[in-house]
């Protein structure tokens, strides 16, 4: 089934230009005994959009699994199945991506200037009837996909806090545009940022503090609390600042607006995303676009792993030779 991708169509402003890409993404598993037998399953290669053009991306996994398969999940994410048969005390998985983003310019301004509360509305008639009671006739995906997005989820629970943040910053009657630029901003300059860890959504808002994807996770809280409509989006971001964390590994938050349909915006910068995003996947949170999950079956308890995900920007010359090295 083909989905509405979330980053097709974001708004009416302008294109600022093409930037290509390199990413790498490393991830080491190691087990303190020899495993007889894993299976994987990775969300690792990037989304093809219309801002989006994927040139080339490739996974490979050592050891050399005995059955691997790529196919799209039931929310159109790129998922690669794979099942090592050899025994093995480490487990690599490598992809490598060539891309080309150009994404069209998006402000507060550029957007449409629908209320808040009205936008509440029309999704609760697509919960509701299935059409937003605005005239138009999403198709059956973009129903799912807002559906889905309204909804608390196990990482999204319904949250009294997370409700007040909301309430405290969206006006009734406010254009919902302005809105989420507010939120963005408030949790980007009122949360600490650090370090990934298994905070729950309630120690990140009694904390104020938490990773890319724990904010993620507050806004998403306080924006379906409101009866709004938004996914959780997993990716990469290229770092541009010398006090930025060099793993390029990222999550943001896709909003629904009707007329616009999906827009992005990350929490943790506190900005609506740009050219230097790259989209991997959405969810309703960020356990349903875990980057790589599965089985292993070992007399030995428990495993280290650590991931590297590096993105650079590359010259439209450099992008050209490395196609032709890899034979495209």
């Amino acid at each position: 089934m083909v989905r509405s991708p979330p980053s097709e169509r974001v708004g009416n402003g302008r294109v600022a230009g093409v930037k290509h890409l390199h990413l790498v993404h490393r991830t080491l598993q190691s087990f303190p005994a020899p495993v007889a037998s894993s299976y994987g399953l990775a969300l690792l290669l990037p989304r093809q959009l219309d801002e989006q053009r994927v040139h080339l991306s490739r996974l490979a996994v050592e050891p050399a699994p005995h059955e691997q398969s790529t196919h799209e999940d039931v929310a159109g994410n790129r998922v690669t199945w794979f099942h090592v048969t050899s025994p093995h005390e480490r487990l690599e998985v490598v992809t490598e991506t060539l891309v080309s983003v150009d994404r069209p310019f998006v402000d507060s301004t550029t957007l449409p200037q629908l209320p808040w509360d009205q936008v509440a509305g029309l999704v609760r008639g697509i919960r509701a009837t299935g059409r937003p009671g605005d005239g138009s006739h999403p198709g059956p995906s973009q129903v799912i996909d807002v559906t889905a997005g309204a909804l608390p989820s196990e990482l999204v629970p319904l949250s009294d806090t997370a409700q007040a943040l909301a309430l405290d910053t969206f006006a009734p009657g406010q254009p919902l545009a302005h809105a989420v630029a507010i939120l963005s901003r408030r949790i980007h300059r009122e949360f600490t940022h650090r370090e990934p860890t298994s905070a729950g959504l309630d120690d990140v808002l009694r904390t104020r503090s938490g990773a890319c994807h724990d904010l993620a996770h507050v806004m998403l809280a306080a924006l379906r609390a409101l009866g709004l409509s938004a996914l959780y989006v997993t990716g990469y971001r290229e770092p541009t600042g010398t006090g930025e964390p060099r793993d390029a590994a990222h999550g943001w938050v896709a909003t629904w607006f009707p007329g616009a349909g999906w827009v992005h915006v990350d929490p943790a910068n506190g900005t609506f995303i740009d050219d230097r995003y790259v989209v991997l996947g959405w969810g309703r949170d960020s356990r349903d676009v875990s980057p790589l999950r599965g089985i292993a079956f070992t007399e030995g308890g428990g495993s280290t792993m650590s991931t590297r995900a590096e993105l650079l920007s590359i010259t439209v010359d450099e992008l050209g030779a490395r196609l032709r090295a890899a034979g495209t």
